[in-house]
């Protein structure tokens, strides 16, 4: 009967880590190698120009590391998706290969991102003291930049996996923070169960050196991969399936990754005419959104080009 039972998702993500685990170890240190070399770099930086520790600074380390998280991302996206004897090594530098510059724009901006977060939220917590209304503004800026980091979430995988212009990969990574809600919390609660291991782990330190060689050790060998699998497994479905819905769109893309490469572009389709991607039967009259044709569209409006094209079909019979 147990064999029988529809498993958690949080079960088969288990699953899969442990199964690669040692997979996960080799990821984790080749990214280790320019993860050194950029906080060294950015640490000397920072003591030269400011004479201690900036928070801006060193946080260039994320600019200089995103090439080489490309290598983590498809690595870890052919793990969370259950993908067999995936080759670490292959995969990694070939995702660095493919995606170098596009991952640099990306790392500007989530440095942007994260310095931002960082102003904007230090700033209202220190104007807590002065008035309540801060509270609100508080929460309104949490709630911005949650579903700005949704958007993160989308961009490298959507990068590595699809080849599309940048400009509807972000275009379509901020709609897929809305619509992907569930997953995107899914992923949140994931990242924070981590977070709160790595607190747990760390509270045992009592020297300021052990602190700093524990969190060294924990990024070399599994920081990284984890929290790149954790979103990976959770979001990948979700936005494969928006992106592509007809089998045959879906099998060429398959293959392509198969062999190492990039699904070719969607070709564009006229919205009034081929609604072919899409379950008619369940679609209902509100505001809620849907993926039709490379971007998201309300059910309303998908039902009244219906109706139009019936009334057009209707006129010339």
């Amino acid at each position: 009967m147990d064999k029988d039972r529809k498993r958690f998702r949080f079960e088969v993500l288990l699953e899969r880590y442990f199964l690669n685990f040692p997979r996960i170890l080799l990821t984790n240190l080749l990214f280790a190698v320019p993860s050194a070399a950029a906080f060294a770099l950015v640490y000397f930086i920072s003591n030269a120009v400011s004479g201690g520790m900036n928070i801006f600074i060193l946080a260039l380390a994320i600019i200089l590391l995103s090439p080489f998280f490309a290598g983590v991302t498809e690595t870890c996206r052919n793990i969370a998706r259950g993908d067999e004897n995936v080759i670490v090594i292959g995969s990694y530098f070939n995702g660095i290969k493919n995606n170098f510059l596009p991952f640099l724009l990306y790392g500007v901006i989530a440095y942007v991102y994260v310095v931002l977060s960082y102003l904007s939220i230090s700033m209202y917590i220190k104007a807590l003291q002065i008035s309540w209304i801060f509270y609100a503004l508080l929460f309104i800026v949490i709630i911005i930049e949650l579903f700005l980091l949704y958007t993160l979430f989308y961009v490298p995988l959507m990068t590595v996996t699809f080849d599309i212009k940048l400009r509807y990969i972000y275009k379509n990574s901020f709609l897929m923070s809305f619509g992907e809600f569930k997953n995107n919390l899914f992923a949140t609660f994931g990242l924070i169960v981590v977070a709160a291991i790595l607190f747990t782990v760390t509270i045992v330190c009592r020297t300021e050196l052990a602190l700093i060689l524990l969190l060294a050790g924990l990024w070399a060998l599994l920081v990284p991969a984890t929290c790149s699998i954790i979103v990976n497994f959770f979001i990948y479905d979700g936005m494969y399936n928006l992106i592509v819905n007809k089998f045959e769109r879906k099998r060429e893309i398959e293959e392509a990754i198969k062999n190492g490469g990039k699904a070719p572009e969607p070709k564009p389709a006229d919205p009034l005419e081929d609604f072919s991607d899409i379950d008619i039967s369940t679609l209902k009259d509100t505001d809620d959104y849907i993926f039709h044709n490379g971007k998201m569209v309300k059910q309303s409006t998908i039902l009244r080009l219906i109706r139009e094209r019936q009334e057009k079909e209707d006129k010339h019979e």
